[in-house]
């Protein structure tokens, strides 16, 4: 028996049997698990759908603005009006990766926290630049 046929427990929820390796590749091109801790300390999966950069690049505008930040996709349409600097460095940034136009402006703590409220995906692995082994590596990246 290869190793693409061996079966193991699939670990994406929903899934009640085992599933081969390759099964589970495929399904990770799709959605990909980012462990959590939960009260208990037990390993929780979380699903994030997969946009890539040329899906990104179609919201960009004030009526339709995502950005990509850390390798993770937000849609800050609904943010706009409530950023404290403005919507315009917003905009400029829409429909592309804003990493390092965020980390010059200084964020604070709590403005790091706030980006969950607007996270709809993250990057595929062969487009991502800040979570991937063998790349640019930041410490300290939000969750």
């Amino acid at each position: 028996m290869s190793t693409v046929d061996a079966q193991v427990q699939s670990p994406i929820e929903g899934a009640n049997q085992s599933a081969t390796i390759l099964q589970l590749a495929m399904a990770a091109l799709r959605l990909t698990k980012v462990p959590a801790t939960d009260s208990n300390n037990n390993l929780q999966q979380r699903l994030r759908p997969v946009i890539s950069l040329s899906e990104v690049a179609y919201h960009d505008c004030y009526d339709d603005c995502w950005i990509v930040l850390y390798d993770r996709v937000y849609d800050i349409t609904n943010f706009l009006r409530l950023h404290p600097g403005g919507h315009d460095v917003l905009v400029e940034n829409a429909g592309r990766d804003a990493t390092i136009a965020f980390l010059n402006a200084g964020h604070s703590t709590m403005a790091i926290k706030s980006l969950k409220l607007y996270e709809i995906g993250e990057l595929p692995p062969n487009e991502c630049i800040y979570r991937c082994v063998g790349k640019l590596t930041l410490t300290n990246l939000p969750d």
